[in-house]
């Protein structure tokens, strides 16, 4: 019985976290939340198409890393848009990051025999790519945020940050990836030291399957993908500020997503609740924001994206192919 005490406390703590630092967030907004019944259902609309369009590009992104190892036919493209969503849907409640990326390496694993190397760097390669586009955007974001620069000037020096993305990724792709590829082996052989893995996976076996293969032809339309993701991710951020009728701007809202996105690396909690909340309140707050619309403002696009990510992930099963049916 002791044993069993002491283990609920572990594996509860992130919930436990996650519902106090909530409870403190809308407890803070309270007087206002009567604002999220009042969404424009057109903007709601428009924020639901704009999580079609990252479900899409994020699968297509998926399909061209398989693709750059060999791995061809290794799953429909219905198959990687449910593996997808049901990792963003299984990322609500459990810490966000490791369950999209957990979920989405075993479906290749177990459903269509990718080697575990190779399913775990092709979702790598997906999740490393949209880093590289927020860090890319990150430094205009954040001298934006402080008031250094205008919101204007933010936005044309996140165009100069895309332009010299876009040319390093075309004209340097190949000693880029390498890099990025070096790095892959590193951490995964840091992951194969773990006990249960050790004995699964042999590391120097799963990196003579990556041998002798170019990568460099991928990094510019991998790069192009995690742009639109990101535009579209930065319109979620808009269109829901245009539902409640948030009247920053919608150059203050783009240029506050790349932070945005870093705060909710941190957020280990279930969804990033809580977590992501506060952080995101508090540079909100830096960028002028109403204080009175934050909290509804951030419930509201959590519950819609959320919402939206539950009907999609159910929707993109239909859409699903078992590996008999991937040759039909």
């Amino acid at each position: 019985m002791s044993l069993k005490i002491g283990r609920v406390p572990r594996k509860y703590a992130l919930w436990v976290l996650a519902l106090v630092l909530m409870a403190g967030f809308v407890y803070w907004g309270r007087r206002n939340l009567d604002k999220i019944l009042t969404l424009e259902p057109l903007y709601v609309g428009l924020c639901f198409v704009c999580t079609v369009g990252i479900g899409v590009i994020s699968a297509l992104k998926w399909r061209v890393a398989l693709r750059s190892i060999g791995e061809v036919d290794a799953a429909h493209f219905g198959s990687l848009l449910y593996y997808f969503m049901f990792g963003r849907a299984v990322g609500l409640v459990l810490p966000m990051d490791a369950s999209d990326f957990g979920v989405r390496t075993m479906s290749l694993k177990l459903n269509h025999s990718v080697s575990i190397g190779r399913a775990s760097y092709s979702v790598y390669m997906d999740r490393t790519f949209d880093l590289v586009v927020a860090g890319l955007f990150l430094v205009p974001s954040i001298l934006s945020i402080v008031g250094t620069i205008e919101p204007v000037t933010g936005l044309w020096l996140m165009a100069a940050c895309f332009a010299f993305g876009l040319m390093s990724f075309t004209f340097w792709g190949r000693p880029t990836m390498i890099v990025i590829v070096f790095i892959f082996h590193q951490l995964f052989k840091a992951v194969c030291k773990i006990p249960w893995i050790d004995k699964r996976v042999d590391p120097d076996a799963e990196r003579k399957l990556f041998a002798e293969r170019d990568y460099g032809a991928v990094a510019a339309p991998l790069f192009l993908l995690s742009c639109a993701k990101f535009f579209l991710t930065a319109m979620r951020f808009v269109t829901i500020g245009m539902a409640m009728g948030v009247t920053l701007g919608a150059a203050k809202l783009l240029l506050f997503v790349p932070a945005a996105q870093f705060a909710a690396l941190f957020a280990l909690t279930p969804g990033g609740m809580g977590i992501a909340d506060w952080s995101w309140s508090a540079l909100l707050i830096k960028i002028g924001a109403d204080e009175t619309m934050i909290v509804p403002y951030l419930i509201s696009l959590r519950v819609v994206i959320s919402l939206s990510i539950i009907v999609l992930a159910a929707f993109s099963r239909l859409l699903y192919r078992k590996p008999s049916q991937e040759g039909a």
